[in-house]
């Protein structure tokens, strides 16, 4: 049966996008803070404190949706948290949640840098989205275009869904040395070191399961039973 091509997610009524290559939808964007505060004000769990939110916060330091602009827009991200953490966010959201492996999300990219950027209003017109969700995909749909004229790149939906120039997502690395590694692009003026999406290789950091790095974050897939 044919999948709408977008939805919303349903604890948080954020946009998802029915990727047809790999038969799921994939948030629109990384998940961001807003997000992320929605589960922090409703999962019971003591890991999940004000201090651990802090310790966050001074990595990637918060943004509200109508301050985003094109010289902070990857603070509207929530970042610095390590895989496990990520995990705990899928499994909040509900069944069948998860994050990629790292040949989802190369077979996501690949797929979409194929195709044209969406007209957002499909996306805002969806019943059910929140104002600060609105407020969000319109911002984030325009603050990262600068950028991308100036590193000459082409805006696909790749590039719109911020695959490439948002931060680098955690996938799951099945046949790799470690578990977990990253995948994307950031924009230099968020961290300095250029990674290209293109070769489809993650990044292996020493110890994702332990240390915080403020540009990883990640977004979700979700597969309809």
């Amino acid at each position: 049966m044919a999948q709408p091509p977008f939805r919303l997610e349903s604890r948080t009524n954020f946009p998802m996008v029915w990727v047809e290559e790999l038969d799921a939808y994939m948030h629109w964007f990384p998940v961001t803070k807003v997000q992320f505060e929605y589960f922090l004000c409703e999962v019971n769990d003591s890991q999940f404190d004000e201090s651990w939110y802090d310790e966050i916060l001074s990595l990637n330091p918060r943004v509200s949706p109508t301050a985003i602009r094109g010289t902070n827009y990857w603070r509207a991200f929530i970042t610095g948290v390590l895989p496990s953490e990520a995990q705990r966010f899928a499994r909040w959201c509900g069944q069948d949640f998860s994050l990629p492996t790292i040949e989802e999300w190369t077979i996501a990219y690949r797929a979409l840098k194929q195709q044209q950027p969406e007209d957002v209003a499909a996306i805002l017109g969806l019943a059910k989205l929140n104002e600060r969700a609105r407020t969000l995909v319109q911002r984030l749909d325009t603050a990262p275009q600068a950028a991308l004229k100036q590193l000459g790149y082409p805006r696909t939906r790749a590039e719109q869904m911020l695959l490439r120039l948002g931060v680098l997502e955690w996938v799951e690395c099945r046949n790799q040395a470690s578990r977990w590694g990253g995948i994307g692009e950031t924009y230099p003026d968020f961290h300095s070191a250029l990674f290209s999406p293109e070769s489809g290789q993650p990044r292996l950091p020493k110890d994702p399961e332990t240390d915080r790095i403020p540009y990883y974050g990640f977004r979700l897939l979700w597969r309809p039973e």
